[in-house]
């Protein structure tokens, strides 16, 4: 029992590391330098590395994580990801996106691991914040979905491939699933602690990611490719911890509590999602997942400013007689393929790079859409 559960933690650790890698290739301009899009660093003061040191950064990451993919014992390696991972994350909030998020925690969590199968209380600990974990990515994404904006924008466009090739009537007699989805989601999340329909719960989520990778990849909406290899991952981790494992018992929770790191894991991924509700947790970092529901930002600018701006920036302006409008997340999600973090203070830091432009403060202008908030839904 013990050499299973360490090869299921060593397989874990190269789902997240070659999932991480490939997530990281398919958005390379967000980690590297050659953009257009503004960095939007954690702090104002804080100095954005210098050419070519920030494609170097770039390319040592990936050499780590490939390191902690193919090493027995890559505990060096997880460390030395977490400085880098850590310091690209410090220069640009875009890069907060949630799939990384994930990466980074369970990267910390096995940082304190010496990969030997003999520590089986720490061994289980793992194991058994891994499973919380997980069961939180999707709690928190279906209660994330109970909202207006779901059933009315992002369910009827997830369906768009389906409605293709089976009809737009057929999609139309199943509307009434918009509003299930979320429920779904999240009871299968809890059902993945429950022995007798556990194995059901990850057939559920199988078939969800499934359906995920079909209408966002290559045969649907071809969108947002990022994401395809963390559902492969979700897949694949939520196989090895739930399908042929026990379940977990309160005593094992309260043992894994006994480590600070699991404790710090635990607050960060399970409990302070529930924030966001009232928008005082970011969005990214609470697991809402094509909820329909985060902040949004258009920049407005004049023509004068409009004509200054490069080519690059310039093509993504729309609009005429100084109403010209920049949407953030659209300019992110075509430049550096990935949206925008979805925060004020995020919008705010990319608007300000367009102020040099202006030779009054008058021609730019933020228009901030703030996510609902519990109390603002229906």
């Amino acid at each position: 029992m013990k050499e299973i559960s360490c090869s299921h933690i060593r397989l874990i650790t190269r789902i997240i590391a070659i999932a991480c890698i490939t997530g990281m290739l398919l958005s390379y301009k967000l980690w590297s330098g050659e953009r257009s899009f503004p960095l939007s660093p954690v702090l104002e003061l804080i100095p954005s590395l210098p050419k070519p040191f920030d494609s170097i950064l770039f390319g040592f990451t990936l050499i780590l994580l490939l390191l902690i993919s193919i090493s027995r014992n890559p505990q060096k390696y997880i460390i030395a990801f977490l400085v880098c991972a850590l310091i690209l994350a410090i220069l640009d909030q875009n890069r907060w996106q949630p799939w990384f998020y994930q990466y980074l925690l369970m990267f910390f969590v096995l940082s304190f691991f010496n990969y030997r199968c003999d520590d089986t209380r720490h061994l289980e600990a793992i194991k058994t914040i891994f499973k919380l974990l997980i069961a939180a990515v999707y709690f928190w994404s279906g209660l994330q979905k109970m909202n207006p904006n779901f059933v009315a924008d992002t369910y009827p466009w997830l369906m768009e491939p389906l409605a293709d090739r089976i009809g737009e009537t057929t999609i139309k007699n199943i509307d009434w699933f918009g509003n299930l989805f979320p429920i779904i989601e999240t009871l299968t999340g809890i059902a993945l602690f429950f022995s007798p329909v556990k194995k059901v719960a990850v057939v559920l989520l199988l078939l969800m990611h499934l359906f995920i990778l079909f209408v966002l990849g290559p045969f649907g909406h071809n969108y947002n490719p990022v994401v395809w290899p963390w559902n492969i991952a979700m897949m694949g981790i939520s196989f090895i911890l739930f399908f042929n494992n026990e379940s977990i018992s309160i005593s094992q929770i309260m043992e894994t509590l006994r480590y600070h790191s699991l404790k710090i894991v635990f607050a960060l991924f399970l409990m302070l999602p529930l924030f966001n509700f009232v928008n005082l947790w970011d969005s990214y970092l609470s697991h809402n997942l094509y909820s329909g529901n985060t902040s949004n930002g258009v920049i407005y600018i004049s023509d004068a400013v409009e004509t200054k701006l490069p080519e690059k920036i310039r093509k993504y302006s729309l609009g005429e007689l100084n109403q010209n409008q920049i949407t953030i997340k659209y300019w992110c999600m075509m430049e550096l393929g990935v949206p925008a973090y979805p925060e004020k203070r995020n919008f705010e830091s990319i608007t300000s790079t367009f102020y040099k432009y202006a030779t009054d403060s008058s021609e730019v202008y933020l228009l901030y859409t703030p996510k609902l908030k519990v109390s603002d839904r229906p």
